[in-house]
């Protein structure tokens, strides 16, 4: 298919600027557009002297100088020999003499081939492409129904039926694969989020369109394959659509007028392109690598993507799994600090090594560091000022001081305590040591839960707490005003 497509596409760009026109530049799409408007009018021969007329009286930009006769013929040149968008053809045309009488002579007239309709059709679809290029798979549907309907061993190519439902297959084929690249640009630009951002967002995204758009377009457009590659090792098929192509409701002249000539050349033509449309539509979907690598419209490409980020989501759910706490085993590691947290060392926090005073929208992204720009201190005299003793404010201790811990743990012994691990309150108790008297009050909090882990005493952790029936008990500590009072008594054992 690239061979027989390589002279048409290589003279197409050659005429690219249709015209090769140095001053009118836009001279040769203003003649196709003249063509293709006045064809339809009729009446009027459309020879140089009309294009030139038309060309002059209605397409002039500002500033641009008429278009001369000799520029025309080159113009008009490209784009019939070189591009294949116009055709020309000597006929004889009757033209209005200045007196008012009409004069026939031979002269050439030009009209607008199907490329050329086509080329403008597809230059506005170029300037709509934004539009008209979406991730959608509505198309799918469609197309699949086509080809189920040309599968059938036997179709009739009487009428134009044929090629038409052939040519609605390859347009829907190329609207599904543009949105098959469209989709496939999608998930590649989602994966790249993904990738660097950890994204919960962009992860629930993905995973949607993975699910609901992807998988099930690539699923449908597979199960395709078969009746595909069989219809493009057909040449049967080939010929019948070519057949349909000047079934009994063509429109084309030479079919009315019975011309064999060009009837058999247009059915060559029209069966060399049914040929290549469908080898192209069959390299879609063969699985090799020489055919992944040559055709445009490989779905395996998607696949390839779909592999990609489905390997990206099982990343990303590790790294998940991997960041997440376990508050069981943090609760547990949490209780285990608190039965020594008299002892534990906290080391003073590291200050900031990196200025602060860059203009950066995240600090800690290290890829930026190469553009930051230079750090700038201004050095500012500050007087030392001297404080004293005297400038301290007055406050309370914030820490209970070694002796009177040891104080409050030999009175706890004595009114608690019934041997070494086991311990009671079932009276009215009076302390010396808020430390004693503290600890008692937190430890009958301890009876309201299952796990003691949390209510260790002087460092020991207990192993059970029970709360008894004796009344309301009641705690004074000598020096205040005030006393605690607990609903009950309770009893305790610690872990030997």
């Amino acid at each position: 298919m690239a061979v027989v497509l390589e002279p048409l596409l290589k003279d197409l760009l050659l005429a690219s600027n249709l015209g090769l026109s140095r001053d009118h530049r836009l001279a040769g799409w203003h003649i196709l557009t003249i063509l293709y408007h006045d064809s339809a009018t009729g009446g009027v021969p459309i020879t140089l002297g009309y294009l030139a007329q038309k060309y002059n009286n209605d397409y002039l930009d500002t500033g641009e100088k008429p278009l001369k006769d000799d520029v025309l013929k080159r113009i008009l040149e490209v784009l019939g020999e070189q591009a294949k968008l116009i055709e020309v053809s000597p006929r004889k045309v009757r033209v209005q003499m200045k007196s008012g009488s009409y004069h026939t002579q031979q002269s050439y007239v030009y009209k607008i081939t199907s490329s050329g309709i086509e080329y403008l059709s597809v230059m506005q679809k170029v300037v709509d492409a934004d539009n008209t290029v979406t991730a959608n798979i509505t198309r799918i549907n469609e197309y699949c129904q086509l080809v189920k309907k040309l599968s059938v061993p036997e179709l009739s190519a009487d009428s134009t039926q044929l090629y038409n439902d052939f040519q609605n297959m390859v347009s829907a084929y190329n609207d599904v694969m543009k949105g098959m690249h469209k989709l496939d640009d999608d998930l590649s630009e989602l994966a790249n989020d993904l990738a660097f951002n950890h994204g919960g967002a962009a992860a629930a995204h993905l995973q949607a369109m993975l699910k609901d758009k992807a998988i099930p377009a690539f699923t449908q457009l597979l199960g395709q394959g078969p009746q595909i590659q069989a219809l493009a090792n057909s040449m049967i098929f080939s010929d019948r659509v070519a057949h349909s192509q000047q079934g009994n409701d063509d429109l084309d002249t030479a079919h009315a007028v019975g011309d064999q000539a060009k009837m058999l050349l247009r059915f060559n033509k029209s069966r060399a392109y049914v040929q290549r449309q469908l080898q192209r539509l069959a390299a879609s979907f063969d699985p090799s690598a020489s055919a992944i690598d040559n055709s445009l419209d490989t779905v395996y490409l998607l696949f390839q993507t779909i592999l990609n980020a489905i390997r990206l989501l099982s990343q990303e759910y590790d790294h998940v799994q991997s960041q997440s706490v376990d508050i069981k085993v943090l609760t547990g590691q949490i209780d285990q600090l608190l039965t020594r947290y008299r002892t534990l060392q906290v080391p003073a926090p590291i200050p900031q090594h990196l200025p602060q005073d860059r203009v950066s929208e995240d600090a800690t992204d290290l890829l930026t560091a190469g553009t930051m720009g230079p750090v700038v201190y201004t050095a500012v005299s500050r007087p030392q000022v001297k404080l004293t003793a005297a400038d301290n404010p007055t406050v309370a201790a914030a820490t209970v001081d070694s002796a009177d811990s040891q104080a409050g743990l030999i009175e706890f012994k004595k009114l608690v305590m019934r041997d070494d691990n086991h311990g009671i309150v079932d009276r009215n108790l009076e302390f010396t040591t808020i430390q004693a008297r503290d600890e008692v009050v937190r430890l009958y909090g301890a009876t309201g839960y299952d796990y003691y882990t949390s209510f260790a005493l002087f460092g020991r952790p207990l192993a059970r707490v029970t709360a008894i029936t004796s009344g309301v008990i009641t705690l004074h500590c000598a020096g205040e005003a005030y006393q605690v009072s607990l609903p009950s008594g309770f009893e305790f054992w610690f872990e030997k």
